[in-house]
């Protein structure tokens, strides 16, 4: 027969929390003390249910002479990352530990039960047991369960970004434009703020801006600026071409106001890149040199390439529009611009090949 292991799970860690233990929580008289001052501590809590759940479930088995152990893993209040982490790394203790093949587990929600794809790395899920609290429908319980959410939005960071942070953003927001006289885009700003808010929470932008900011404060800077010239850029053209119309007037307009904001955009990835090889004394620092020179040259050229089809063209003719790029000198410039990416490119390679030779020396 199988090993079991009875799995109680606290994601979001208020049992660890209350208490001041940490996970993996192993055996049932382990247990038994952590759910009686778990109960004196948060009494209300479903948490509770499921760990008393949790050692009814480990005794009904001990009865069938079933070979079981009953464990409870806590996971982070923090973030959903972070949780997922901490069990994993509890559930491959418990498997060294106990040598399980097969795990029910025991949960009060979803939330909770997202853990079984990390489960099911190491053993077979045998079981889901839920735990529904009874109560009853009456209006002052009502009142009650509406009260304990009320502060877990206030006192919990994970409700609190989402209940408090976003509208206060928007009442912030709508405060401000009042006080220029713009609220007329009221209702642009608000889409824009719930619009962003739910992207970020859909695809869990969060978890992959703290990872990036963890492991490249430099990157995570550059892309942020990055990020924000690409915009300025857009805005340009799309500005442009509404005032101005599909015209040669508007579309060169757009083509030489933005040309340096996209440039920028590119600049501080590439300066960001820079940085952290200066850092790491890395001797390729010449690649990003090259394209920051190219970066600087496409300005040149496409600003360039812009004023001469506002200035010079009437109508979209393809004898005007060649006739505005010739005049521009664009082809000279892109011309010249590989030129000398390709000499710095040939001189930087032959640089790096005898900084090489010589290391190995």
């Amino acid at each position: 027969m199988p090993r079991t292991l009875i799995l109680a799970v606290d994601k979001d860690n208020d049992v660890g929390l209350s208490l001041g233990v940490d996970g993996p929580i192993v055996g049932y008289d382990e247990l038994v003390k952590v759910a009686f001052g778990y109960a004196y501590e948060k009494p209300e809590d479903s948490d509770l249910n499921v760990l008393f759940a949790a050692l009814k479930l480990y005794k009904e088995k001990k009865q069938e002479n079933q070979d079981v152990e009953v464990a409870l893993v806590t996971g982070d209040h923090r973030s959903e990352l972070k949780a997922d982490e901490k069990i994993a790394s509890q559930l491959k203790k418990l498997k060294e530990l106990l040598g399980y093949e097969e795990v029910i587990l025991v949960s009060d929600g979803p939330e909770d039960e997202s853990v079984i794809p990390i489960v099911l790395g190491l053993a077979r899920v045998a079981g889901v047991k839920r735990v529904v609290v009874e109560q009853l429908r009456g209006v002052e319980e009502t009142y009650i369960l509406l009260g304990r959410y009320i502060k877990k939005a206030f006192t919990e960071p994970r409700f609190s970004r989402l209940f408090l942070g976003v509208p206060g953003i928007i009442i912030l927001s709508l405060t401000i434009l009042n006080f220029l006289g713009l609220m007329n885009y009221a209702l642009l700003a608000i889409g824009i703020i719930l619009g962003g808010a739910m992207v970020i929470q859909g695809f869990n932008l969060e978890e992959k801006i703290y990872t990036l900011w963890g492991s490249s404060p430099i990157m995570f800077t550059s892309s942020l600026f990055s990020t924000v010239f690409l915009i300025i850029a857009l805005i340009i053209i799309y500005t442009s071409v509404n005032d101005k119309g599909l015209t040669p007037l508007g579309i060169g307009t757009a083509i030489s106001s933005a040309a340096p904001f996209g440039g920028l955009a590119a600049m501080s990835i590439l300066l960001g890149k820079g940085v952290v090889k200066i850092l790491n004394r890395d001797v390729r620092i010449w690649r990003d040199i090259v394209g920051m020179v190219i970066v600087v040259i496409a300005i040149i050229a496409f600003q360039s390439l812009g004023e001469s089809i506002s200035s010079s063209m009437t109508s979209w003719k393809t004898a005007e529009f060649i006739n505005a790029i010739v005049k521009s000198g664009f082809i000279e410039i892109t011309l010249v611009g590989i030129g000398l990416s390709g000499i710095m490119t040939l001189v930087a390679m032959l640089i790096e090949k005898k900084f090489s030779s010589t290391s190995k020396e």
